[in-house]
């Protein structure tokens, strides 16, 4: 006779309850590879009006253009790899090393030019959502 015990029930449930939760989040994020090109292209140009309105104020050489290259470099990186390696665990990395990089451009704009920074607001928002899209379609992947 196998005995459950209320705890070993409530986690079951609880595994259950997450599973089915990851599920219905992967369906409503689902729209994000429909429009992923039209975001990056937008994002990489507020991204150069940033980087031009950045060489306006300080050098275009300095640290925090630079940086903002850098960044900017990592976003067109992202589709000339990931078709050639393992799409989804590259596209991760490169999402994760590029949300990374981002919020430290974030915050040094913030730092050093007043209000600009808040132009790297969507770019964070789109890093978010596509960061967790690619999660839930790495656990949809190993689930199976």
């Amino acid at each position: 006779m196998i005995i459950i015990s209320f705890w070993q029930l409530k986690i079951a449930l609880l595994c259950l309850k997450l599973t089915i939760m990851t599920e219905q989040l992967y369906q409503s994020l689902s729209w994000i590879p429909e429009y992923a090109t039209g975001v990056w292209v937008t994002l990489s140009a507020i991204l150069v009006f940033t980087l031009l309105r950045v060489g306006k104020r300080q050098q275009v050489g300095s640290a925090l253009f630079n940086l903002g290259i850098g960044v900017l470099a990592l976003i067109w990186l992202y589709p000339l790899i990931t078709p050639y390696f393992y799409p989804i665990e590259t596209g991760l990395i490169l999402t994760l090393i590029t949300f990374g990089f981002s919020i430290y451009y974030y915050s040094r704009l913030a730092r050093e030019v007043a209000k600009l920074h808040l132009l790297l607001v969507p770019q964070l928002i789109w890093l978010s959502l596509s960061t967790l899209y690619l999660l839930l379609v790495l656990i949809s992947k190993f689930k199976a």
